[in-house]
């Protein structure tokens, strides 16, 4: 599944237009709203024909996932794999992940 991942700016309008992809994901909605406020993070998007298909905070002064969401319909296809690398590529380094993500 070829996907494009794009910065998106971290204001409160911009974490509502995320609904879709956190719709079965309530919890990870409060902790949008909360990193919003807060102003530590970075926000990225998986685009797949126009529409978005997961979510992801990288930490603002480093390459650091916070956490992801992808979308109920994209799940099992490829996509967390490929966000991840693609954000890589978007900054120019590979990203940190969660100790519970990382493949040993």
């Amino acid at each position: 599944m070829p996907i494009s991942v794009q910065a998106h700016p971290f204001s409160l309008e911009e974490c509502q237009t995320f609904e879709q992809v956190l719709r079965d994901d309530p919890e990870y909605r409060q902790k949008l709203q909360d990193a919003q406020a807060r102003g530590e993070h970075r926000l990225f998007a998986a685009h797949f024909n126009g529409k978005r298909v997961a979510i992801a905070l990288i930490g603002k002064n480093q390459p650091r996932l916070d956490w992801m969401v992808v979308h109920p319909a994209t799940r099992g296809r490829g996509v967390g794999k490929d966000f991840v690398r693609l954000i890589g590529q978007a900054l120019g380094e590979d990203l940190t992940l969660p100790a519970h993500c990382q493949q040993g």
